[in-house]
């Protein structure tokens, strides 16, 4: 599912790190990202894109982060025994221990949309700077709402919206997708 080495982009340390090309998304979420990206530019929003389609040892990077070992051998024994997919499990086991200290993702490997070509992680830009903070400022808190409404204007799911876990301001991903069916045939 990932995109040749050639068109991903490459970390300081040699490994290869989650693409950040739309064309590397499944062509109907391509089609509503261009214009959701549309829509932002019209409300004069700046947008970066920073993730597209990612592989399962860069999630499972993401998921170990901010977790102790205890969580990390519950996702692992949840792949394997209920996903039955012990690769998965290897795949998280084997990038070892992140000092990350905050949750970056509550999605383990193969269980995120952006495996699959169907998600999309981006912010808008304030005077070139990154607002991180998830809505504290006012600022931030228009830029993400616009951010949002494009999003939704685009018949896409943000993940700003999502109550029933923490909110990913930055998280677009195709509706009705889920990566429950997908994982099965990967």
């Amino acid at each position: 599912m990932s995109p040749p080495p050639s068109q991903k982009a490459i970390k300081s340390n040699g490994e290869a790190m989650a693409s950040r090309s739309l064309d590397d998304l499944k062509p109907e979420f391509r089609e509503r990202a261009e214009v959701f990206l549309g829509f932002c530019a019209d409300a004069g929003l700046n947008i970066l894109v920073y993730c597209t389609l990612r592989d399962n040892r860069e999630q499972a990077i993401h998921y170990r982060c901010g977790r102790g070992i205890a969580e990390i051998l519950h996702k692992r024994d949840e792949l394997e025994v209920v996903w039955k997919r012990p690769d998965l499990a290897k795949a998280l086991m084997d990038v070892g221990p992140q000092f990350d200290t905050r949750v970056r993702t509550y999605a383990g490997p193969g269980q995120s949309l952006h495996l699959y070509g169907f998600a999309l992680d981006a912010c808008p830009l304030q005077g070139g700077k990154l607002p991180w903070a998830d809505g504290e400022d006012a600022i931030d808190a228009a830029l993400w709402t616009l951010y949002g409404k494009a999003a939704e204007a685009a018949g896409l799911e943000w993940g700003g919206n999502w109550s029933e876990r923490k909110r990913e301001m930055p998280h677009v991903q195709m509706p009705g997708v889920k990566w429950e069916e997908l994982i099965a045939m990967s």
